[in-house]
């Protein structure tokens, strides 16, 4: 019976706790995931490069196992394995867009040295 006297007596502050603390929570989130999209896009490029293609599923596995190595605790509690899975499919769809504008990233990623135009420039 106390606790709900507690709560009666208390509601707007623990209103307003809950309330900062899931926006604290959805902020964290949104910026993990901004974070976790420009590293997913440079792991899927170094992937690429590594693996060549027709490796897909391999490189899947290896793109996503670097990921939960790099991010902290905390945010692979709020950042679920699919939700990754989700945007390393984005950060492909990107990168692949990027190699077909973009020559020098094309020749990086079939690991051949930059033109000398690109040197001398």
């Amino acid at each position: 019976m106390n606790i709900i006297n507690f709560v009666v007596a208390h509601w707007e502050t623990i209103l307003f706790f809950v309330t900062v603390s899931m926006g604290a929570i959805a902020l964290y989130r949104r910026e993990g995931i901004a974070a976790l999209k420009n590293m997913l896009f440079s792991l899927v490029v170094e992937a690429e490069r590594e693996y060549g293609a027709g490796t897909g599923e391999l490189k899947k596995s290896a793109v996503v196992s670097c990921i939960y190595e790099r991010l902290p605790k905390s945010v692979t509690l709020l950042i679920t394995r699919s939700t990754i899975e989700r945007l390393l499919e984005t950060a492909l769809a990107y990168a692949q867009k990027k190699w077909n504008e973009n020559v020098y990233l094309r020749d990086y990623i079939k690991g051949e040295p930059p033109t000398p135009s690109v040197v001398n420039k």
